[in-house]
Parts: structure tokens; sequence; C-alpha cells
């Protein structure tokens, strides 16, 4: 069975010379068939003429990418130029182990799982020579994935994959993060192999606030993805605040600057807030394929209208029959008036 090992590049000449040839060793001492795509973006240090250079040695493939960049999409590319039936996604810059290959195919080759991912935070994985606050920093940002796959290591970059996996799936991944993008869309059989991670030896870090930014988008993409409803729930109630913001703004500048009476300005405020609240739930909450018309936006005026009735009954029926503070009474009323505003628009308003 071939086994295509992809190595995703940009200015790692120093690395990449060290790297295939280690790779070549170990699967031939592993007698196991197998090609090496180096998918390079673009580099200005010479990669791509490195990797020329061990192709007449090794069997390695060099595609260089001149517009695309990135590391994840760089894997996407290896995906759809390998020839193997198992798939393997590592760094280029020694941090991964390459003597753990074979412990990371084997399990395929036996059907025991469709994916290996290897894992720092298992017995017998871990990082050489990190300091504590590093270790803090990565275990906090694997937190944030752990509603998405069953993984120690969410942000690992090390894989290994049955190519069949990939073949029904649409992969759209921000940044780098390729690993948590297959595991969680597939819902595959997965396995983690224990790996010490290392630091670079040359070359910089491509780890920059932009990349940091990107991951966090592409954590809300999977969310949305694995838990559309809880998502949509949280775009609702962050397109209701922006809502209550314009409704401040709008009786404010209706009373201040024209001198409405406020029982009289909280109508036009109420009307310009679900205006904007419709467009945004409209185009983004539940991204809807019916046009922007005003039956669809009467239908979400008379949900948000019936909500609005609603909370005013909660509130007044908890001050009545309660002796519970008017600020409390009013946060259950805005609790349930949300609950049925986010299930009338997305039950009724935007059901297509």
């Amino acid at each position: 069975m071939l086994v295509s090992v992809i190595l995703p590049t940009l200015n790692e000449r120093d690395n990449i010379a060290i790297i295939i040839p280690l790779i070549a060793a170990t699967l031939n001492s592993a007698n196991l068939d197998y090609e090496i795509i180096v998918v390079d973006d673009n580099s200005t240090d010479f990669t791509a003429a490195a990797v020329r250079k061990l192709s007449k040695e090794f069997l390695v493939s060099l595609f260089v990418r001149e517009h695309e960049k990135g590391l994840a999409s760089a894997a996407m590319f290896g995906f759809l130029k390998a020839r193997g039936e198992i798939l393997v996604v590592m760094d280029s810059d020694l941090s991964h182990p390459v003597e753990k290959l074979p412990e990371m195919i084997k399990p395929i080759l036996e059907d025991k799982c469709d994916i290996t991912v290897g894992s720092r935070h298992i017995p017998g994985g871990g990082c050489s020579s990190w300091p504590v606050i590093r270790q803090i920093i990565s275990r906090a940002a694997g937190s944030l994935a752990f509603g998405l796959a069953r993984l120690t290591d969410p942000t690992s970059g090390f894989m290994a994959v049955r190519k069949s996996i990939l073949s029904n799936l649409e992969l759209s991944p921000i940044g780098w993060k390729i690993v948590l993008e297959v595991v969680t869309r597939s819902q595959a059989r997965v396995l983690e192999i224990p790996i010490i991670f290392k630091d670079r030896i040359h070359g910089e870090s491509k780890l920059t606030a932009l990349v940091q930014l990107q991951y966090l988008l592409h954590l809300f993409k999977l969310y949305d993805f694995k838990l559309p409803n809880l998502w949509q729930l949280v775009k609702f109630c962050l397109v209701g605040s922006s809502g209550l913001i314009i409704d401040s703004l709008v009786l404010a500048g209706l009373v201040e600057l024209f001198v409405f009476d406020p029982r009289i300005g909280v109508c036009f405020s109420f009307i310009a807030a679900v205006t904007w609240n419709y467009l945004l739930d409209h185009s983004w909450t539940f991204r809807s394929k019916q046009k922007v018309s005003l039956t669809l936006f009467f239908s979400f005026f008379a949900v948000c209208f019936f909500g609005l009735v609603v909370r005013v009954g909660v509130l007044h029926l908890l001050l009545e029959r309660t002796q519970i503070f008017y600020l409390l009474a009013n946060l259950v009323g805005v609790v349930v008036s949300t609950s049925l505003n986010f299930a009338g628009s997305k039950f009724l308003v935007f059901k297509r």
C-alpha cells in the first residue's frame, strides 16, 4: 500500500534538506512503499531548488504555489496530488518526530482506525524544552476545541489518514489546522499516537498573531458545522445585542436632536432595531436563501413583536406574583422572549 507524505513548506530550505532523507530512511526501514510530496508556497530562500536537487536521489515530487498561501490549503493541495492510499501530513521543520511515521501508519494498515493523530498530551508524549508558560498557552488553545473532536491535542499538525475518508468531505479550513478540520468533519475512527514535539532548529516560526486569529475564526466555523443550532442561537443573541445598541442610539438621537417624546421615539427605535436584526439574521445567522422582502420582514417583525409582548407579560407576572427584583424579572423575560424569537425566526420566518 502506497503512503504519501505531504510536507507544506515556506522558507524551509535548511530543514527540508534534513527531513526528506530521514523520511526516506524511516519508511524504507519499515518496508513501506512511499512518495514524498512537497507543496511550497513560493519560498524566497530557494527551498524549491533544494527539493529539486533531492528529487534526483529520493522519491520526491515538488509543487510550487505562486498565489495561494497557508499550511492547511497546502495540505489540501497535497491531498489532490497524492497517489497513496494513506496520506500523512507533517511539519517540514523537524518539530514532528519522523521516527514515529511507521507507528502512525500501522494502525490504519491494520484497520484499527481511519485517522491517527500525533499527540503531545497522552502518556509517552510531550514537548522538549518548552517553558511552562508556553505549555499553558498550548493547552488553553487546545481546550477551545474540545467540543469539536475527542482529541487530547486538538492543535496537533501531525496526522495520517485513509485517503478514502477524504473523498466526500468538503474541507474549508482557515489558516493551519488541517488535522482538526479533517477529524471534525469526517467523524471517522481516530487513534492518538504519543509524540515528543521539538522546537525547530533552522528558520523562523510561522505562528504569528494573524495565524492565531485565523485559528479562532476556524474554530467558529467548525462549531457552526458541528453544533449548528447552538451556534445559530449564539449568533442570534449577538445580533440581538447589536440591535439593542441600534435601538438605544436611534432613541437617543430622536429625543436629544429632534425633541421626540421618548414614548413615541421608542416605537421608531424598535422598528430600526428590528430592521437591523432582520437583515443580519437573514444574511448571517440563518443564511436564508429567500430574497429580502417586505413579506419576510413583516413575518420577522411579527415574531419579534410577539416576543416583546411575552417579555412584558413575564415581567408583569413576576412583579405582581413575586417579590423578585425588577431587573432580574426583566432578565427572565428577555431569556423567554429571546428563546421564542429564535424558534419563531428559525422555524417560521427563515424555515426554508
